[in-house]
Parts: structure tokens; C-alpha cells; sequence
């Protein structure tokens, strides 16, 4: 990694500009500023900043400066305002030889642990230094990443409460009570170095996901299964190379497909990215015209029409002009909402709202599959922005949820990346505001048939689905 202190650095000059950049960047281009059915999002601005800027008076290094942008960030409470670190500094990871996370009760027990670790995997924390473990874990860990009152973060992150990597700003545990077997159990926390090649699997450990391979599978019994662990747009990734042949094959083969007992679409590791490949494979299982039949998912969107995303918006048409991979709806969809922006930009106009084009009638004329089985859409709580649209849109058409409950997004969304000035992290930031939108910002869809069981344990879930 890139090392921050090869040279000297005033920490508290950087994180002073690095903040500063951050707050005039989203008073530019994030639609809240201007949103007036958002009208505290000025203020959570400014407080960020304040509170960053109190911060840097005592910032004497590195970690001082990372964690007040990360204290900043996470009180938008927004998973698409974030601090990408670009240059990441190499940070001393410290615990007390054991790390919990939050189990499927919503209980923080120990998940992983070393060999001389005095207690037991399983074991349940109820406070320390005279703090319960809830509010413990929103202070030390919540302030830090945002969103605290979703399942989706808490286990995301939840293993970060006995991680010390240097946060000036918090107290570490000293003193903690367990549960074990029942019976209480006080321990005095020995803080030890965690070496970096430990580091990932321990981490890993207290937030179990799955990952699975993108793939189009047919089971035994016929069930036509669809891993589709992530929805990437940009033309170079590995799921926009991945997508394609996938969709082909289920456009080619949609007889076979249609006459399968099931179709489950599984989006275990996917956290979203272009909403465009949902809608593709919406149209080839239910139809264009049903989709454009349906309630409008919102009143449309409203994006901000600055230089920076304007230039954006431009920066996609020329990337996907000769991609052949890119739909010819989202090539279109680019110039037009471009376009859009440029006009409203030009008379004046903070905000571009964008509403529905599609083109029912062409689409009506349209024949589509009729279905034998059901459509069974699997998730797993790293589900989020593309993914949950992918969500709402299927389910609305049919698809029936299964799996676990979901991420959230809030109504702000489309991001745009901007570096800071140290060179140490990127602002992202979103573009444009749903409105009207049938979800409500920062709400997770929740399954029909929530699985407690393992989600990566995929034979498993095929034998659960296949009782359903």
C-alpha cells in the first residue's frame, strides 16, 4: 500500500481541505442542497463539516484524519455518500483475541477467535465498561458507518467493535460481560496485535456472505438457476463481461427456461450497480409490456444539473457508444438524459426531472412467455441500489422473495466519484433524488420465505426452494 508517512504531513491541514473539498463538492452537485422536500440535508452538511473541522484541532496522524472523514461520511446515513480511500495507509490492527458479530437474533456473540482466546465461540456480549452492547456498538462502530439501524450494516460491520485501528475518537472496550452457557462472565480485554494476514479471514468471519460464480444452471428436478452475484455497468468489468452470455442463452432458450418447474434468480453477493441487466432479464421472462404496464415504481427523478455530473453523464456516452454490450436503451438513455440536464443547466435550472419513455405500444405488440413455474428471487442482506431495484421490479412482476432481508438505499442515487485534494480518497457522491418512490428511502425489502439457515450453503437452499 501506498504509504501516507514516507513524508511528513500536517494531518490537521489535510483532513482541514480534504473536509472542506468534501462538503463545497456535495453543495455542487448532490441534489439535497436543492432538494426542498429535503430540507434539513443543508444543515447535516454543515454539522458534518463542523464536527470534521473540531476534529482536526487535535488530529496528529493519519487515523485521526481517516476516521473524521469516516465520521463525516456516515452521518448522511447514506449508503451512496461515501469516502472511497484510494491510497489507503497501512494501519496497526489491534483485538482482544476474539471478535463477535451479530447472529440471526440480532445478538452480538463471538464468531471467531484464537486458540488462547478465554472464550468460547457463541459466547453473548452484553456490555462493557458499563455500556450495553447495543448502544456500544452504535457509538463505537455506528457513528463511523452510517445507516446503524439496518440489519444489512449492522452485519456488515458489526465485527468492527473489538477491531481497534487506531479511531482517536472513541474509548476501546477495557472491561467486558459475556453470556456463556447461560451464566454470566466478566473479562478483562487483552489487546494484542492482529497480524495482516489474519486480518481478512477473521473479518470475514463475523460477516458471513456468499459469493457464488455467475452461472445458469439446470438442476435435477429442472429448476432453471441463475447466479447473478453483481450488477456492474462499466463495459470493462467482470460482470458486465459475465451478464451477457447469461442473458443470451435465457433470450435463446426461453422455451426450455419457460417450461421449467422453477426459476430461482439468485443475487447472493450482488450489492448492485446498473439497473439496466434487471430490466433485460425482466423483458425476456415476463415481457415488455408487462413491465410497462405496471405502477409507476415512482413520480420519476430529479438530477442535478452541474458542470461535474453533466460532464458524467457525457463521460458515459462516450464509453458506451461502441460497447457492444451496452443495451441500446441505456445508450439511449444516456443521451437523453444528458441532454436534459445540459437544457435545464442552460435556463437556469438547478434540477432536470426525468420521467418514463418507454414505448408501451411497441411493446405490447410483443409476445410473452408464459411461465410454468414459479420465479423465486433469492437475496441475502448485502443486497443493495441495483440489486433492490432488481427486487422491486421482479417481485412486482411475480417473483416471489426469498432468502433474507435486504440492504436500503436512501432516495439520493447514481454516483459520481471525485478526488479530494490530498490524493488520499475520493468523494462519491449521487446525482440525481427519486420521486414518489413506492420504497422509502433507507427501507429494505423483506422476504415472503425468510431462510435462518446458512446462506452459503447452496445445496441447501435448492432443497429448501425446491419445498416451497
Amino acid at each position: 500500500m501506498v504509504g501516507a508517512a514516507d513524508a511528513p504531513r500536517d494531518w490537521a491541514a489535510t483532513l482541514r481541505a480534504d473536509a472542506q473539498a468534501y462538503h463545497d463538492q456535495i453543495a455542487a452537485n448532490h441534489p439535497g442542497p436543492v432538494n426542498r422536500l429535503d430540507p434539513e440535508f443543508i444543515e447535516r452538511n454543515d454539522a458534518g463539516l463542523a464536527l470534521a473541522l473540531r476534529r482536526a484541532s487535535s488530529t496528529r496522524g493519519y487515523p485521526g484524519y481517516l476516521w473524521a472523514m469516516r465520521g463525516y461520511v456516515a452521518s448522511f446515513n447514506d449508503g451512496h455518500v461515501a469516502l472511497d480511500v484510494t491510497q489507503p495507509v497501512a494501519l496497526p490492527i489491534q483485538w482482544p483475541g476474539f471478535l463477535t458479530g451479530f447472529d440471526g437474533a440480532g445478538r452480538q456473540v463471538v464468531m471467531t477467535r484464537a486458540d488462547d482466546a478465554t472464550l468460547p465461540l457463541g459466547a453473548r456480549l452484553d456490555s462493557c465498561d458499563g455500556i450495553a452492547a447495543a448502544p456500544l456498538a452504535a457509538r463505537n462502530v455506528g457513528a463511523f458507518r452510517g445507516r446503524w439501524d439496518l440489519l444489512s450494516q449492522r452485519a456488515t460491520n458489526g465485527g468492527r467493535l473489538f477491531l481497534d485501528a487506531g479511531n482517536p475518537y472513541i474509548a476501546r472496550p477495557a472491561r467486558c460481560r459475556f453470556t456463556v452457557d447461560g451464566k454470566p462472565r466478566e473479562v478483562q480485554l487483552a489487546w494484542r496485535d492482529l497480524p495482516d494476514t489474519d486480518f481478512d479471514a477473521r473479518f470475514a468471519a463475523t460477516a458471513p456472505r456468499a459469493h457464488p460464480d455467475f452461472g445458469a444452471r439446470t438442476l435435477a428436478d429442472g429448476t432453471r438457476w441463475y447466479a447473478l452475484p453483481g450488477f456492474n455497468g462499466d463495459p470493462s468489468s467482470a460482470d458486465a463481461k459475465a451478464l451477457p452470455p447469461i442473458i443470451a442463452a435465457m433470450r435463446a432458450n426461453i422455451g426450455a427456461v419457460s417450461a421449467a418447474p422453477r426459476i430461482v434468480l439468485d443475487l447472493r453477493g450482488n450489492g448492485g450497480g446498473s439497473s439496466d441487466w434487471a430490466q433485460q432479464i425482466a423483458a425476456i421472462l415476463w415481457g415488455r409490456a408487462a413491465i410497462n404496464t405496471l405502477p409507476s415504481n415512482s413520480q420519476g427523478v430529479d438530477w442535478r444539473a452541474s458542470v461535474g455530473n453533466i460532464a458524467t453523464l457525457e463521460g458515459y456516452r462516450a464509453a458506451w457508444r461502441d460497447a457492444p454490450d451496452v443495451s441500446q436503451e441505456s445508450k439511449l438513455w444516456a443521451d437523453r438524459v444528458a441532454a436534459g440536464m445540459t437544457a435545464a443547466r442552460a435556463r437556469g435550472e438547478a434540477l432536470w426531472r426525468e420521467v418514463d419513455t418507454d414505448d408501451a405500444s411497441a411493446a405490447a405488440k410483443q409476445t410473452a412467455p408464459k411461465l410454468k413455474g414459479s420465479v423465486f428471487v433469492l437475496t441475502d442482506w448485502g443486497c443493495g441500489s441495483a440489486c433492490l431495484d432488481a427486487v422491486d421490479l421482479w417481485t412486482s412482476l411475480g417473483g416471489i422473495h426469498v432468502g433474507q432481508e435486504t440492504s436500503a438505499d436512501s432516495l439520493y442515487m447514481d454516483v459520481r466519484q471525485v478526488a479530494l485534494p490530498s490524493g488520499f480518497a475520493r468523494a462519491v457522491i449521487p446525482m440525481k433524488v427519486y420521486r414518489g418512490r413506492q420504497r422509502g428511502s433507507n427501507v429494505p425489502a423483506k422476504p415472503i420465505r425468510p431462510y435462518a439457515g446458512d446462506m452459503r450453503d447452496t445445496a441447501a437452499l435448492e432443497r429448501w426452494i425446491a419445498q416451497l
